[in-house]
């Protein structure tokens, strides 16, 4: 079945469209969240979130986006939201491959340093290659608005950088 129709069948009510169609995505949304709160336990936690708020708000999904970028944003949302509630320090997964472990750390650091809509953008963009649009739609701002973040999120990454050299 394709998934227009199991959007339908979902807005309805229907329990097994919804899991199937969820089942597609599930994957990259535990990812997506895993990138953003740095463990397993918060990634799982954010992935029941978002299933629960896709449930509770599919039928006002109007299909402006794909449904990847709308659920992509709930996502971004969840984990910024966990981000912002939660006290403990927290870290990145290894996911970028640089040549040494120890600016592997660095950078990992570096990122969480960053306010989280800044961080947001960086992932969004560098990670996972969207285009200020696609990202511009998930965090609802404007294109021009996520140019001038990333700018500022690679700003401070670089001064919080050059003063860690200097220390």
């Amino acid at each position: 079945m394709n998934e227009k129709d199991l959007i339908k069948r979902a807005k309805k009510g229907d329990v097994e469209a919804f899991e199937k169609l969820f089942a597609r995505f599930e994957r990259d949304i535990y990812t997506l969240a895993y990138r953003f709160v740095g463990n397993k336990e918060d990634a799982e936690d954010v992935l029941q979130n978002v299933a629960l708020k896709m449930w509770e708000h599919l039928k006002g999904f109007k299909g402006k986006s794909s449904l990847w970028t709308w659920l992509y944003r709930i996502t971004v949302n969840e984990s910024m939201r966990m981000l912002r509630h939660r006290k403990s320090t927290y870290s990145l997964p290894r996911y970028l491959s640089t040549p040494s472990p120890d600016i592997h750390l660095e950078i990992e650091d570096l990122l969480m340093r960053l306010p989280d809509r800044e961080r947001a953008v960086i992932l969004l963009r560098d990670v996972y290659n969207y285009t200020f649009e696609e990202i511009a739609d998930m965090i609802g701002t404007s294109p021009g608005n996520v140019r001038v973040i990333l700018h500022r999120a690679r700003k401070h990454l670089k001064a919080m950088w050059v003063r860690g050299k200097k220390a």
